[in-house]
């Protein structure tokens, strides 16, 4: 019994960790010991609301025992429904047992694929990103520039500068953490002086030969970059009305 009451709860903590939008987030930047609290953290949850939800079926089966008793439909009026249930036995398994663990089954299926929260549309997405990267730095700057349309300025570690539009950024892994990029600028910094040079002026050569951020055969998705996060140095706005100061 120990062990179905385990598997379940694994099972379901794994389950709803790898569905939920928000609990998603939480485990796939867990590491170690803390990925398995976090399954056996929500596992926790079902188990218990299953447990609840059992108590309540007790509570049903006595009520009716009592009305049956007192109504007279049961024989010598000893009808005793809710102890009927703790001694009825399934597989080897006792019958609230039983009944907890499809509980908690059921629970973990309704939060992971029919409830509100495993369903969001567009907006309560983009509201649920927003509130999950307020607490990291750089994933809240990278969302800004995604929502409002700024420009990032990107520097690598090799001194590699890049100022464009991020595309898409993916964080799930963290050995495999990047941030696509559509390039407007691209240069480096001085050894010396530490000054931006730039190099290319995509954002020149788009106009030149109308290309636009739509897909198709003439698109700036063709020229974007990935690159990965643990090779960024630093990363900010760029502020668009300071280009023209630029030495292009």
């Amino acid at each position: 019994m120990a062990t179905a009451i385990f598997m379940i709860l694994m099972v379901c903590g794994y389950w709803y960790t790898n569905r939920d939008l928000t609990t998603r987030y939480k485990f796939n930047r867990s590491s170690g010991w803390d990925v398995y609290f976090l399954i056996a953290l929500y596992g926790c949850i079902f188990i218990l609301q299953g447990m609840v939800m059992t108590f309540l079926l007790w509570l049903c089966l006595f009520g009716i025992s009592l009305a049956m008793n007192y109504s007279g439909i049961a024989d010598a009026g000893h009808q005793q429904l809710q102890w009927d249930f703790l001694s009825w036995q399934l597989l080897g398994l006792q019958a609230p047992v039983m009944c907890m663990l499809a509980f908690a089954v059921l629970f973990c299926l309704y939060r992971s694929n029919w409830a509100h929260s495993a369903n969001l549309n567009t907006d309560d997405r983009r509201k649920l990103y927003k509130h999950l990267t307020q607490s990291n730095g750089v994933e809240g700057l990278l969302f800004q520039c995604m929502e409002e349309g700024e420009l990032a300025w990107i520097t690598l570690k090799s001194r590699r500068i890049y100022i464009g539009m991020i595309h898409t950024a993916s964080f799930e892994n963290a050995s495999m953490a990047n941030i696509v990029l559509i390039p407007m600028l691209s240069g480096y910094r001085d050894g010396k002086t530490l000054s931006l040079c730039v190099e290319h002026n995509y954002s020149a050569w788009y106009a030149k030969h109308s290309i636009g951020l739509k897909s198709g055969d003439k698109s700036a998705l063709n020229f974007r970059k990935v690159i990965m996060l643990d090779q960024v140095e630093s990363l900010s706005l760029f502020d668009a009305s300071s280009a023209s100061a630029l030495a292009l």
